[in-house]
């Protein structure tokens, strides 16, 4: 019986060990897999600037640059169409 103490403890401080070693290595990968999961699927889209880093946005936040970008522009025509006035 004391034998199977020693076992069960070592057990116990072997797994306590080993997640406290590799616990950022462990996390890192679970983050990973689900953001590749993620963009896989769609549900996350990404891109990559000329640096190489990769840029992550939802679908609705892209709705909101289109959005954004479309009511610039058309600022931009109608300044445009208010300082061409010549007769």
């Amino acid at each position: 019986m004391y034998e199977l103490w020693h076992l069960g403890f070592a057990y116990v401080i072997g797994t306590a060990a080993g997640i406290g070693i590799f616990r950022t290595w462990i996390q890192e990968r679970i983050i990973t897999a689900t953001i590749d999961t993620l963009i896989r699927d769609e549900y996350v889209r990404s891109f990559e600037d000329e640096d190489g880093v990769t840029h992550l946005y939802k679908w609705h936040e892209l709705d909101d640059i289109i959005r954004e970008l479309k009511n610039q522009q058309q600022k931009l025509w109608e300044d445009e169409s208010e300082e061409d006035d010549t007769p």
